[in-house]
């Protein structure tokens, strides 16, 4: 079976959304950016590489992970030279860059040797300012650059934990008017594990990305599921029959790549080991099982939870996961109950929003009650976290 667990699919391993990139790209061509609005493991990142793989006609894509970024000046720096080496290398642009390259460098005052390797003194440059005056200078007949940047919220998180929240919302500020200033040769497409949204509200900067165009990842609808595991099976001899595929959905019920290809790829595993080739509903309830001996598969949405929340609001989350994992499903009454409890009163609703925008739980049925997204993550969260 073709599965890829826990990385981004690219190529012929890529499963097409092609309703979700024909909206990103109308959006491109409308000038706008796009943010992929999801929760984490519904493939944003797959999207970002399908799109830097098969640009469109004027658009020149490139690829940047800004995830261990920290500070703002490194952030415009990898910037800086990722769209300096992909316009280098496209022969009417690269003249200009090359002579813009030795003009940088002739600017450089100081560099040491150290280690058989030359460290230049680029910590002096401003390499915002030295992007805007790239831009500005070089003429891009009608092509536009298209930076697919993902993790750029944990970016923003980065820097609200390592220097402070007056540099994020700067850096927030800055992000804005260079949108603005140079949106008719570069654009954006924001996607990542955690909801910018969600980071720049608690810090009061919405105001500073209401300009991009909020693109809503849903998870695959029964007929792509089907699709997608199809892909999967690719040209192997096994016999999944449709009562067995429905079963398949019930279970797993929040229908997300992910949770498709760590099931599948337990389901194989059983078929080899008892030289079967048939997925019936008892290797599928096997396949669960076994899955959630997979601590690597799970134990993420615990840590992101433990860095982004401290103290008491720590202590709430976990107790409010620890409630809904042990059901199947908590009034809000219940939760307010616990904000009482932590004083957490007037706040309590962010949080929720932001476990339902990251993906642990949601209210979709009724606004009242509230419940596991993941039949899987909530039997994992209640043996390895609630118990």
């Amino acid at each position: 079976m073709k599965t890829i667990i826990g990385q981004a699919a690219r190529g012929e391993d890529y499963f097409p959304r092609p309703q979700i990139t024909e909206e990103i790209w109308s959006k491109l061509k409308s000038g706008s950016n796009p943010l992929l609005v999801a929760p984490r493991r519904v493939g944003k990142s797959s999207i970002l590489f399908d799109l830097l793989d098969n640009p469109r006609p004027i658009f020149i894509t490139i690829y940047c992970d800004s995830e261990a970024v920290n500070d703002e000046n490194e952030f415009y720096k990898k910037l800086f030279y990722l769209v300096n080496d992909r316009l280098g290398g496209i022969k009417k642009y690269k003249n200009k860059i090359e002579s813009f390259t030795k003009d940088l460098l002739s600017r450089i005052d100081s560099f040491s040797v150290a280690d058989a390797s030359i460290t230049l003194g680029q910590s002096k440059l401003s390499y915002l300012n030295e992007l805007k005056t790239m831009l500005t200078n070089l003429k891009l007949d009608d092509d536009r650059v298209i930076i697919l940047l993902d993790e750029f919220a944990q970016t923003v998180e980065n820097i609200i934990e390592d220097k402070d929240v007056r540099k994020a919302i700067s850096f927030l500020e800055n992000k804005r008017e260079f949108r603005a200033s140079f949106h008719k040769k570069i654009q954006f497409v924001y996607a990542g594990s955690i909801g910018l949204e969600n980071i720049v509200s608690k810090i009061d900067g919405i105001k500073f990305i209401n300009d991009l165009a909020s693109i809503r990842i849903p998870p695959l609808s029964e007929k792509e599921a089907r699709e997608f595991v199809k892909k999967i099976l690719g040209d192997n001899e096994i016999n999944f029959n449709e009562q067995s595929f429905e079963y398949l959905i019930q279970k797993i019920s929040w229908l997300i790549p992910f949770y498709f290809q760590i099931i599948l790829d337990e389901c194989g595993k059983i078929l080899k080991e008892t030289s079967s080739n048939e997925i019936t509903n008892d290797v599928i309830n096997l396949a669960f099982t076994n899955a959630l001996k997979h601590r690597i598969y799970f134990e993420h949405w615990f840590t992101r939870l433990r860095t982004a929340y401290k103290g008491d609001d720590f202590t709430f989350v976990k107790e409010v996961l620890n409630l809904i994992s042990s059901k199947s499903s908590v009034p809000s009454t219940e939760i307010l109950d616990l904000a009482l409890k932590y004083k957490l009163e007037h706040s309590y609703n962010n949080i929720l929003n932001a476990l339902k925008h990251d993906g642990y739980i949601n209210n979709n049925d009724d606004p009242k009650i509230y419940r596991f997204n993941s039949p899987l993550l909530r039997e994992w969260w209640n043996r390895n976290v609630a118990n």
